[in-house]
């Protein structure tokens, strides 16, 4: 594996908007630079539209190629293409840094989880995943401050809002969200109009609450709009941001100390309960994260799945479960010993003589709904003193509407199968 200091660093761009990615990437385009993007919009031909550009020795090369899709499936081409081509660009002389900008219809996690985590095997290449060439440094995403707060709080599909070209149910919120929580900068495109004040307030305070470690980078149509006012936002991000991090199970969920207090209507909720949900009531109380709330995530104790931390994430009108990892109470002393430490003392500090670290941690960013009303129903679902005495066979066999994944609202096909985030069993 390339050291860390010798890897080629890369920066993710996204956005809802292709226009806003295309000009970040083109500021950033400085010598010794090469540019990658990938089209979604000729799916329904059977192709991808890759483009790239490289900025070396003082040439500026562009280059447009329809990729045929593998395996009838976007995620699959971008694994052979995209993956193969970071690795080459590591080992083409004059390359210094890498841009990959992204796909409206993809979100960044999943792809440093491709770069870090799937092999790339051809024959011109060793063996290995992109991420020993190349390591993810910042993410850069891009927000329409007159849309973002209304795309983040609907139900639009990503097909619905003509983002994807073909069927996706994941939604537009989904995708908002989950852009604006990874990224390191956010350059959020305004008017600067004074009518435009509360609004552009009320935005702010909602990125800060679902992402207090990125840096907010504001652009009127008057200001400047190059290298070197992103290169100053990216030389300040903060030492807790993101900078290609995955997300695990046990990260904390108030990481980079959102504030607490409301502000032009934007509120944090958190719940939390060392007891667990009982699985029929929790069922009805979600309706309460689907109306009035930005997005909600966290770590749900289920009877149903007494073993299995359960991970609750939310964006506008959607929701999903699903199981991410075990509680460690329920590992060998052996599957312990792997567990990074950090996370076995966060959890000595809860740890229950009976139940372990079992508990159930929910944080919601709100923008219209109550609070009081998102306390009571969480509240409402946890088990009863009455049903806890009943005993824990009584409790597992208790009916659960849920599954391994399960999606609010209630649909027969999931959303979002590989494009969306995912929590693989961890031990960190």
């Amino acid at each position: 594996m390339t050291a860390v200091s010798d890897r080629t660093p890369v920066t993710l761009v996204s956005s809802l908007h292709r226009e806003a990615a295309a000009r970040i990437a083109n500021a950033l385009a400085l010598p010794g630079t090469a540019l990658i993007s990938h089209d979604l919009r000729a799916l329904p031909l059977g192709y991808v539209l890759r483009q790239t550009r490289t900025v070396l020795g003082g040439a500026d090369q562009f280059a447009i190629e329809g990729v045929k899709l593998e395996h009838g499936c976007a995620t699959c081409t971008l694994r052979h293409d995209l993956l193969p081509l970071l690795r080459t660009l590591h080992r083409t002389p004059g390359v210094e840094r890498i841009v990959v900008v992204l796909d409206p219809a993809f979100e960044p996690e999943p792809v440093v989880a491709e770069i870090v985590g799937t092999v790339v095997e051809t024959d011109e290449l060793p063996a290995g995943t992109a991420g020993d060439d190349v390591v993810v440094r910042a993410t850069l995403t891009s927000v329409d401050a007159a849309s973002w707060l209304e795309d983040a709080t609907g139900d639009r599909t990503l097909t619905e809002a003509g983002v994807s070209a073909v069927e996706d149910e994941r939604t537009l919120a989904q995708a908002a969200v989950a852009q604006v929580r990874f990224a390191d900068v956010v350059v959020v495109e305004t008017s600067g109009a004074a009518d435009d004040r509360y609004r552009d307030a009320q935005l702010s305070a909602a990125l800060r609450r679902i992402n207090p470690a990125a840096i907010q980078h504001p652009v009127r149509p008057d200001d400047p709009f190059g290298p070197d006012e992103l290169l100053i936002s990216l030389a300040t991000v903060r030492p807790e941001s993101r900078r290609g991090r995955l997300t695990t199970p046990f990260d904390p969920l108030l990481d980079g100390c959102p504030p607490l207090e409301a502000d032009c209507g934007i509120e944090v909720v958190t719940f939390e309960a060392p007891r667990a949900f009982h699985p029929e009531r929790l069922h009805g109380a979600l309706d309460v994260l689907l109306e009035g709330v930005i997005c909600a995530r966290g770590r749900l104790w289920l009877t149903s799945s007494p073993d299995h931390v359960l991970w609750l994430e939310s964006a506008g009108g959607a929701l999903g479960i699903s199981k991410v990892a075990r509680w460690l109470a329920a590992r060998s002393e052996e599957e312990l010993a792997a567990v990074d430490p950090e996370v076995r003392a966060m959890a000595s500090l809860r740890w229950d003589g009976e139940h372990g670290d079992r508990h159930s941690s929910i944080v919601v960013v709100v923008h219209r709904a109550d609070r009081a009303e998102i306390e009571e129903a969480l509240t409402g679902a946890l088990l009863t003193d009455a049903e806890i005495a009943c005993g824990a066979d009584y409790l597992a066999a208790l009916p659960s509407p849920f599954g391994d994944v399960h999606h609010d609202p209630c649909s027969d096909s999931p959303r979002g199968e590989s494009d969306s985030i995912s929590h693989e069993e961890t031990t960190r």
